[in-house]
């Protein structure tokens, strides 16, 4: 919590140490941050000492310098805080700390007397290690399905955000590298939507920083159903969104329990995908309120406030922007208590600035209701794009079926994914490019507001801006108003003229083809148009209007 800045030895005592050395049931977790990297044995210059050549390799095209925040923790430091008796359980370079557990009060009084101690924070009570009752998986079991396409049960939420242009180019995630931060990956070693990932090894990495090991494939589901729909891969019955990526499962999240601990663990493992080489980080993990601590008759609140959403004050917010500037695009889901009165706001860290927080629509585009408010505390608009979060389709963990499920949880990766795909196409552009053209892509993007931020990105769209179209070259057309640029039938074109024109209103496709033309005349002054093309199919279109030696060009969406 932001007011925690540090803890001092007699508050340690006071409401934390209530609970006797024996009571296993009680296990304690602390951040020790230090104030500096001094003396340490790692160099700027020798970046290929702590991260990979892929991490580096990033860095380097996109022009972005290896810096402090790169190194290490001190090492001397860790050895130090090991030395009191408590357990390391890992570090933070990027927060610069170490978090630890112990049920030892002297060894945190001599800890916080060391000079490179900069505060002790207390960072939750974290019960025994649970699996929480894993499914039996059969295969026998699953479903059928219906749908004769490519996509399966996969195609209209990827269709709505035009994902599939991406695809019809070849551009499927092949060389890039997506990073999950999540609460367990069960079964993924025995879906069957999974096959083809693991026969071509494309789960590279695995790591738990909830136990320290690297098995992540018992615990908890969430992250497979979310994996599935980037990952999943069955021609005919279900393929995600990048299904030739490869993928880092980073197991984050401790189901059971919510408290500051696991914001940490975020950061953790954000530091353990830049430094193996990933491109992208999705994240369906949010954080705004915790579980309380009762401990001696004191009352101790982890909570976060609306105040502290201004991307720079949680721990996970601060990560996700250190993520952002060594290169990488992070996707976090905006949330689900958009209909909640305690907490309605996204939640850490999709309060982080530069990375794509991501909300939740249905099928006929609608916002839907539970997908987390913006903006941000300090008025940044959030979220940034929506996905489908309504009845969306992945793969479920028992039979290996295709399911129907609700949340951001489940808009945010297929963004990601194909955010990815859309950096396969346009290699040479930085994160932050990515990120504004899907932004510029999308169907709010001159009127956003803070249930859909700038609204349903376009993929084919995103591409076009990143393939050179400059949608602002030529407008030059003065007075001007074209609605609804989201339409089904009738465009209205509201223009006023000095002199009378014949008006010329061409309609094209995203490929360049003339699909409608219309001609009408126009007269001193106000004129209000009519246009209503016939035949189209959904999609995006580029308007033309040519009045004279002036041209305005208007994306449209036909729905």
């Amino acid at each position: 919590m932001k007011k925690i800045i540090s803890i001092i030895v007699f508050s340690i005592l006071l409401f934390t140490f209530q609970f006797s050395v024996s009571q296993t049931t009680a296990i304690y977790r602390y951040q020790i941050r230090f104030t500096d990297k001094n003396n340490n044995p790692f160099s700027i210059s020798l970046p290929q000492e702590y991260l990979s050549q892929k991490a580096i390799d990033r860095r380097e095209k996109q022009h972005l310098l290896i810096d402090s925040l790169d190194l290490p923790v001190t090492p001397a430091y860790i050895d130090s805080v090991k030395n009191t008796g408590v357990i390391v359980l890992y570090s933070s370079k990027w927060l610069n700390s170490v978090t630890i557990f112990t049920t030892d009060s002297l060894a945190l009084v001599h800890i916080n007397s060391f000079s490179f101690v900069k505060s002790i924070k207390a960072v939750g009570k974290i019960l025994p290690h649970q699996n929480n009752s894993p499914q039996y998986f059969n295969s026998s079991l699953r479903t059928e399905c219906g749908i004769d396409n490519y996509y399966g049960f996969a195609f209209d939420q990827i269709k709505q955000v035009h994902g599939q242009a991406l695809h019809e180019k070849g551009f499927k995630g092949q060389g890039m590298l997506i990073a999950y931060l999540d609460a367990g990956f069960q079964h993924v070693d025995l879906i069957p939507a999974f096959d083809s990932l693991r026969k071509r090894n494309g789960i590279i990495a695995t790591h738990d920083f909830i136990t320290g090991g690297d098995s992540v494939y018992e615990d908890n589901s969430h992250g497979a159903y979310c994996l599935s729909i980037v990952a999943g891969n069955e021609p005919g019955y279900y393929v995600g969104t990048a299904p030739n990526a490869d993928f880092v499962l980073i197991r984050t999240e401790y189901a059971s329990t919510e408290f500051p601990i696991e914001e940490i663990n975020w950061a953790a493992g954000a530091e353990f995908a830049d430094s193996i080489g990933a491109d992208v980080i999705t994240s369906s993990l949010g954080y705004s309120t915790f579980d309380t601590v009762f401990s001696g008759g004191n009352t101790i609140i982890f909570d976060h406030t609306f105040l502290d959403m201004d991307g720079k004050t949680n721990p996970s917010s601060i990560a996700a922007n250190i993520a952002s500037t060594r290169g990488l695009i992070v996707c976090n889901s905006a949330g689900n208590s958009g209909g909640e009165s305690s907490w309605r706001f996204i939640t850490a860290p999709s309060d982080a600035d530069n990375i794509l927080t991501v909300g939740a629509i249905d099928s006929s585009n609608n916002y839907a209701l539970f997908s987390g408010h913006g903006p941000t505390f300090d008025g940044r608009i959030k979220p940034d794009v929506v996905g489908r979060g309504v009845s969306t389709w992945y793969i479920n963990t028992s039979y290996g079926s295709a399911s129907e499920g609700n949340g951001t949880s489940f808009s945010c990766p297929l963004i990601a994914g194909l955010t990815a795909c859309l950096w396969e196409a346009h290699p040479d552009k930085s994160n932050l490019e990515i990120m504004n053209a899907i932004r510029r892509s999308a169907s709010k993007y001159f009127r956003p507001d803070n249930n859909i931020g700038y609204g349903i990105p376009n993929f084919a769209y995103a591409d076009l801006l990143l393939s050179g179209f400059n949608e602002q070259s030529l407008l030059s057309l003065d007075s001007i108003i074209v609605y609804p640029t989201i339409f089904s039938g009738e465009i209205k074109i509201n223009l006023k003229l000095n002199v009378a024109e014949e008006i010329s209103i061409q309609l094209f496709d995203l490929s360049g083809r003339l699909v409608d033309e219309e001609c009408a005349n126009a007269y001193i002054g106000f004129n209000e148009l009519s246009f209503q093309p016939a035949n189209l199919t959904a999609g995006v279109y580029m308007l033309k209007v040519i009045a004279g030696n002036k041209i305005h060009y208007e994306k449209l969406v036909k729905i």
